[in-house]
Formats: C-alpha cells, structure tokens, sequence
C-alpha cells in the first residue's frame, strides 16, 4: 500500500484539489481514482503530475482507462518495490541460514578428520586396548557425521525449494512490472526504456528508426454507448491486431487509456507508414460483435502518427513529434495516418 507523509492541514488541502479535479473531469469519486489525483496534488509523483500535465494539455479525456493507466504505471511501483523487497530480504535470510550450515558441517568434518588422524596414529602403535577405544570413538564419530550430513540434506532441499519458490515470485514481479494488465502487451515503463535504448542504438549504428502513436476514434463514446467490459474487449483486440503487423523485434506497448505506441528499429519512416496504414486499415476492416447477444457493434477505427528519429534529439522530443503526427490525424477527421512531415514547419 501508499504510505503517505502529509500533515493533517496538508493531506485535506490535497484532498479537496482532488475532488474538484474529479467533479470538473466527471471521474467516479472512488478510492482508486481519488488516489490518483490525490498524489497529484500532493505533487509527490512528480512522473505522474507531469503526464497528467502532459495530457491537460492534449485536451485528452480523463476516462476511466486514462485513470486506470496512470494508476497502474505510477502507483502500483510502490507495491512491486516492496514484493521485491521482501524477496530480497528472503534470500538473505535463505542465504545467511545456509551460511550457518555450511559453518557446521565444516567444524563437523574437522573433528571427524581429527578422530582419524587419531586412529591411524593408534594403528601404527598397535596397542589392542587403545585400538578398541580408538574403533568405538570412530563409530561415535561417524554416527554424528551422518546424522550431520542427513540435517544438512534436509536443509539444503529446504532452501532450494525456497530459493525456488524466489525464483518464481521474481519472475511473476517482473512480468506484471513490465506487462499491461489488460492486454497483455507492454507497458508504459517498457516503452520508455525501450525508447532509450533504440534511440542509443539507432545513434550509435546510424540507424534509422520510427516511432507509430496509435488511438482508438471516439472511445469515450464507445464505452458510454457499449459500456467498459466492451471496451475493455476493444482494447484487447487492438493491441492483438497491432501486434500481428509489426515484427518481432518491434515493441508494442500500451501508453495509456486508448493510446498505444509502436517502436520500429531499424525502419526509416517510409515504411513505417506502411505499417501504421496495415494497422489502420487492418482494425478498420475488423467488425465488433456482443459475443452474448450477436449484436454488431459497429466498427472502430485508428488515428496514428508517425515520426522517425533525428540524431542528436531526446526521446520525448521525438514522441512529442509523434504526438502531434497523432492528433493531426485526428483533427483532419479521424481514420487516418499523418506523418511528421505533414506537420506545420517540419522539414523535408
């Protein structure tokens, strides 16, 4: 869970912003919205302040995908952090535990080692009664050493599976911090450090690259009309079919509410027109049915922008570029791909 560090006066303050950010974007008052705009105005996320900055000054829609995005991407980290945490902390304890075993076992093994260098010692002198002694000493010894060797046994199977078990929960972490739970593709925090890295590569290489910003047409509408489960499939659908168009050394990610993203290394922007217009015209072409009643629901289609990458440029540069591209396409009509170049004062 969030912990939050605000005084009574400050945390009340917060509070009110958000309600009277909520009631002027028409946002459910629930406790899962209401954190957002909560952190928001404590100002403590300062990631999470300037995407709903960013989106203010889009004119986006603060639907309850939008929320739901930004819930997920700035305040879920807090509880991954911990469950790492907490594994790390489990290993520690796994691997102090078998420190102290392996402590034992050795000061086992040296007196074991004592006791036979003793008996060989009395072997050579040949004295029968010191033998007897010696052999009964030996047994003693070795009935230690075994119950010793069957302890650790049960104790290394023990933390194995535990270290097992670790394995598992880190790798669940990493996938459910690197994946949308919606729809399965990536996430927003996948695609901003998969934009460092391409664009390191694409400099370092003098490669090319292009980056695809995709949003569903009038999906507020659609959901008011249908309502979220059907909006939610709408989602789901789109991410798949983007999918199927790009390569698999492209990454797909959703950015946000509606809004997905597609990285394209190594693809100058020519042909990635030719991609986002497959995606377009390949969604576009798709028919949406209630799968419980048979009823169509119509079509849905894409607005995409599209921008390639400039030497030397920061990565938000280019997505701010994209951006743009993005809501062009939407402002000349919606179902349509806009390129950098057809941007105001974009040179060609």
């Amino acid at each position: 869970m969030m912990e939050y560090a605000e005084t009574t006066v400050q945390a009340q303050a917060a509070a009110a912003k958000a309600l009277e950010s909520m009631g002027q974007f028409g946002i459910a008052p629930n406790p899962h919205n209401f954190a957002v705009w909560y952190m928001h105005h404590t100002q403590r996320l300062p990631d999470l302040s300037r995407e709903i900055e960013r989106l203010l000054s889009l004119g986006s829609a603060f639907g309850p995908e939008v929320v739901q995005a930004l819930h997920d991407k700035y305040l879920t980290q807090a509880d991954e952090t911990k469950t790492l945490a907490a594994a790390g902390l489990r290993i520690e304890n796994t691997l102090e535990q078998l420190v102290k075993m392996f402590s034992v076992a050795n000061k086992g093994t040296e007196t074991y080692g004592a006791t036979l260098s003793d008996f060989s010692e009395r072997m050579q002198e040949g004295d029968g009664e010191a033998l007897h002694q010696v052999v009964a000493s030996v047994l003693t010894e070795t009935h230690k050493m075994l119950r010793l060797n069957r302890k650790l046994g049960a104790e290394l199977t023990q933390s194995s599976q535990e270290i097992s078990k670790l394995r598992e929960d880190l790798d669940r972490v990493r996938s459910e911090a690197r994946t949308d739970g919606l729809t399965g593709i990536a996430n927003r925090k996948v695609f901003d450090s998969s934009m460092r890295d391409a664009t390191v590569e694409a400099a370092e290489r003098s490669q090319h690259l292009s980056l695809l910003m995709l949003d569903i047409d009038l999906f507020k509408r659609f959901n008011d009309t249908h309502g979220h489960q059907m909006g939610d499939q709408v989602l789901k659908l789109v991410a798949r079919t983007i999918q199927t168009c790009v390569r698999p050394e492209d990454t797909v990610a959703r950015y946000g509410g509606e809004e997905f993203a597609a990285i394209l290394p190594r693809t100058p922007l020519r042909d990635a027109l030719t991609v986002a217009e497959r995606i377009r015209t390949t969604v576009a072409n798709k028919r949406i049915t209630n799968r419980r009643s048979g009823q169509e629901l119509g079509r849905i289609t894409l607005s995409i922008g599209a921008a390639e990458y400039a030497l030397g440029e920061s990565v938000s540069e280019m997505v701010q570029r994209a951006d743009k591209a993005l809501y062009t396409a939407k402002r000349l009509g919606r179902n349509q791909v806009v390129s950098q170049y057809e941007l105001d004062g974009s040179m060609l």
